[in-house]
């Protein structure tokens, strides 16, 4: 039987920012590429795209690893967060030489940690949230990415699903597999780049691996744990499945039993959050700046009753905030990319009934489903006074303490979610995944949210697209060494 002949150097599953990353460094390099995506060219919907286009840099590459290693919490090895903050260092001119410059904007979400001086945030142009015809920075990202792959010789196979790796008789992953109807097998000389994103929309993976039940995502749709199966197949080892990028969102039940999940701002101020009794538990203003430490409170756990008395925690406020603006991002999520556009003075939505309204702060709870309306409706009397004598028992900062006090009053259930998983095959500092031994998978390379390089806490804003863009490079450049 005659040698199979590649169809090209390099093949990368996903055309997000870790596999336009990979695609445009291996292009650069003189290879030739193939890049396999799953969804159809006009409905292509990557969490780049749902983003808000920030990306985190360095400037210190020492003091940047030593706070990527702490908000690892040990889930990283050390040497792997000292690659990102290498790679890093030089993403903005990587991305400025692609037709996106980008604009310091924020630094490191844990500056009391070691070396968060180190971190740098920054968007593509000057303005933080911009809004335009073509929707915001997250937009602008993925549009530069997609105009520079255009501008190369890479081939993209739109509507092909990677189903399966191929392995030769050595072991080496030489190809994959795509789900159609043929069978067809698409093969590798250097190697295959996994960047086909996490497994937000996949219930028994979501259910096995991650803190609470349910969680809900306002990522890509298409990431249903594809990546995160296939290397499984080869014995692929697993590393920190219980993470994700999290806060406090919606999700809302559509017409047709689907659910959509959009990234929710309850700002300004004038807001209260409690659990199913109607008990206030945290300081929401962390929710409100779109940090991302609010998500671990909602994770606790009754062992009476087994349940999670946060999971939906409920989130009140008035007539005020509702006349303030949409509950949630026009640029991010859905918004961005066209799945549902909210109204400006959220009149559908609370048709809709997604908007639970209550002539008390008691009526609106009990329209959402808290169990004790009345202590909802004391919970919110004790903040109100509170707000009245410039103090917050839970430590809200003092600006931030606006009564609601202007009816008719309002409710919204808010579940844990976020942009995207982070657990995923474990991987090398040069990206290269390895098995339960430890021993790397030969031919295997994988980038992005796919077993993203962070741990327990979320370094900056940004990190996301910072790690999938350094490690999409990393990914291409280990494969064609060898």
């Amino acid at each position: 039987m005659p040698p199979v002949t590649p169809d090209c150097d390099l093949l990368v599953v996903g055309l997000g920012a870790a596999g336009a990353a990979a695609a445009l460094t291996a292009a650069r390099a003189g290879a030739s590429v193939v890049v396999l995506e799953k969804q159809p060219a006009d409905r292509h919907t990557p969490s780049t795209r749902m983003s808000g286009g920030l990306v985190m840099g360095v400037t210190d590459v020492a003091a940047a690893t030593e706070y990527l290693d702490r908000c690892a919490g040990g889930m990283v090895p050390r040497d792997v967060s000292a690659r990102w903050a290498e790679r890093a260092v030089g993403l903005f001119d990587w991305l400025a030489a692609r037709g996106l410059p980008m604009t310091a904007i924020g630094g490191a979400e844990h500056p009391e940690l070691p070396g968060a001086e180190g971190i740098v945030v920054g968007q593509p142009g000057e303005a933080r949230y911009r809004l335009d015809a073509r929707g915001g920075a997250g937009t602008d990202l993925y549009t530069a990415l997609l105009s520079a792959v255009a501008d190369t010789d890479v081939r993209v196979r739109w509507s092909s699903p990677a189903a399966r790796l191929v392995r030769d008789d050595a072991g080496t992953v030489t190809g994959v597999r795509v789900g159609d109807d043929e069978g067809t097998v698409v093969r590798a000389r250097s190697g295959v780049v996994l960047a086909c994103g996490g497994y937000e929309f996949d219930e028994a993976l979501k259910l096995d691996h991650l803190r609470a039940a349910p969680v809900y995502f306002y990522g890509n749709p298409g990431n249903t744990g594809d990546g995160v199966r296939m290397a499984q197949a080869l014995g692929a080892d697993l590393w920190h499945m219980n993470q994700m990028v999290g806060r406090a969102i919606g999700s809302f039940p559509m017409p047709d039993g689907s659910r959509l999940n959009l990234i929710i701002g309850i700002d300004p101020p004038g807001y209260v959050i409690t659990d199913g009794a109607g008990r206030r538990f945290a300081d929401e203003s962390q929710q409100a700046r779109l940090l991302h430490g609010f998500y671990y409170s909602l994770l606790g756990i009754d062992p009476a009753t087994g349940r999670h008395p946060r999971v939906p925690c409920y989130w009140f406020f008035d007539d005020r905030r509702r006349a303030a603006g949409p509950l949630t991002y026009p640029h991010l999520g859905a918004g961005a990319v066209g799945l549902y556009t909210w109204s400006p003075d959220n009149r559908a939505e609370i048709e809709r009934g997604w908007i639970h309204p209550g002539a008390t702060v008691a009526d609106a709870a009990r329209a959402a489903g808290v169990a004790d309306p009345e202590a909802a409706e004391a919970t919110v009397a004790a903040y109100n006074a509170g707000c009245a004598a410039g103090r917050d028992p839970l430590g809200r900062p003092a600006e931030t303490l606006v009564p609601l006090d202007t009816p008719p009053y309002y409710c919204v259930p808010l579940y844990p979610g976020g942009s995207n998983t982070t657990g995923g095959p474990r991987r090398n500092a040069r990206a290269q995944v390895l098995d339960v031994f430890g021993e790397v998978i030969p031919g295997l390379y994988a980038a992005g949210e796919l077993g993203q390089a962070s741990g327990l806490l979320y370094p900056a804003d940004g990190s996301n697209l910072s790690e999938a863009l350094c490690f999409g490079q990393v990914a291409a450049e280990c494969a064609l060494a060898g």
